[in-house]
């Protein structure tokens, strides 16, 4: 209830082969918070995704050139 939608945010930095960080931003009453996570081939380092991670992980991996 705490967090606002609009101004949170996920994204994906990848390489050709899934490999890289996801940031994401939660904007809250209370503060900002910004999260780092590893990626490798994809899949979670350490950290367990969250659901929009996982989603901006999938289309960064889907849409890459």
């Amino acid at each position: 209830d705490d967090t606002g939608g609009n101004i949170s945010f996920s994204l994906a930095l990848l390489d050709e082969k899934g490999t890289g960080i996801v940031l994401t931003s939660l904007h809250a009453r209370s503060g900002t918070r910004v999260f780092a996570k590893d990626v490798v081939a994809g899949e979670s380092n350490k950290h367990k995704f969250s659901k929009e991670e996982e989603e901006v992980i999938k289309k960064a991996i889907k849409n890459r050139l």
